[in-house]
């Protein structure tokens, strides 16, 4: 008999409403093209980034409820009977300098997590106001990595102090700073890619503190196991390749998930992560002129069967056109 999931994750048409008056199995409802601050419900999760090609479109995570609700601190919360969702939405107008937000947010993250029954997060979601705004160290991206170490607190040495992550920028005017997590009370398996350094290796010149994730982060419960990949672009070792080609640079992204998924196959050795209709990517976009041009390379290389969106983004380093992240099922053939 085939395993469901524990994290049912799917794409759909109906409302954000219809999915909240469900109730008792919906974690979250993510509605795009909407400032966080604009959250009507702890499973309402807006965020700023705008869909291309199929708007209207939400993504629903389901699991075993009853699902509980409540705000504690600036964060809000859905847990369910193994997994919790947490939102954390900061108003930079309030919080001030991007440094000090991002400690802020991590900050809260940990310490709900602490008072949690599912202590472990499984992936991070980071979307940041203006991403590249900003000069060398003082570029956005490069402050909220700051923050967000200030708030760890720890020497990553040999192990990834944190699990899979996402890191995108919103419109410059957006207000919020936005984190949100999936968490168990198990940790996951994190994994790394071969064909890429370690994020929190990258030497000094991408910035004053490396970015803390990992590359990959295996969810492992009631006999299913997910595969959360981490914002994957065309970074090879620590490098871009393909500056100014998007299409090579969504291809070299794909042979990056390819390669992180053969690691985890490795690492577990009793199956094999799948795309298939059970799992979903997401296209970050920086420009929207490349929405056709990324579409058909995807549709090119990529199971048609594979549930996808796409979202305008910028990408965190200025020479990244795309990147796509997603939830993989391990139950059947490689991609």
């Amino acid at each position: 008999m085939k395993t469901l999931p524990t994290l049912q994750a799917s794409y759909e048409e109906e409302p954000v409403k219809h999915w909240l008056n469900r109730g008792e199995d919906v974690l979250a409802v993510f509605e795009f093209g909407r400032s966080p601050l604009e959250s009507t419900d702890p499973r309402h999760v807006p965020v700023a980034l705008k869909q291309l090609g199929s708007p209207g479109m939400v993504e629903v995570w389901r699991c075993a409820g009853p699902i509980k609700t409540g705000n504690w601190d600036r964060l809000r919360f859905a847990q369910g009977e193994q997994l919790t969702m947490g939102h954390i939405a900061l108003d930079l107008r309030k919080t001030g300098a991007m440094r000090e937000s991002s400690r802020m947010a991590y900050d809260i993250l940990q310490t709900y997590l602490l008072q949690s029954p599912h202590q472990w997060p499984l992936k991070i979601w980071n979307y940041i106001p203006g991403i590249n705004q900003g000069t060398g160290d003082e570029e956005l991206y490069r402050q909220f990595c700051l923050g967000r170490a200030d708030a760890v607190l720890i020497d990553p040495g040999d192990r990834p102090p944190l699990p899979a992550a996402t890191a995108i920028g919103s419109p410059g005017d957006e207000p919020a700073l936005q984190v949100y997590f999936l968490a168990a009370a198990l940790p996951g398996l994190d994994v790394e890619n071969p064909r890429q350094v370690s994020a929190w290796r990258y030497p000094r010149q991408y910035g004053p503190r490396s970015p803390l994730f990992s590359r990959g982060t295996i969810l492992r419960l009631n006999g299913s196991q997910q595969f959360l990949i981490s914002g994957t672009a065309s970074v090879v070792g620590h490098q871009t390749h393909h500056e100014n080609q998007v299409a090579n640079q969504l291809s070299e992204s794909l042979r990056n998930v390819r390669s992180l998924l053969e690691e985890g196959h490795r690492l577990t050795g009793d199956s094999h992560a799948r795309l298939d209709n059970q799992g979903m990517l997401k296209v970050y976009i920086r420009n929207r002129d490349d929405f056709d041009l990324i579409r058909q390379t995807l549709e090119a290389e990529a199971p048609a069967e594979i549930p996808r969106i796409y979202l305008e983004g910028d990408i965190c380093r200025e020479n990244l056109l795309t990147e796509i992240d997603g939830i993989v099922s391990m139950q059947g053939t490689e991609l």
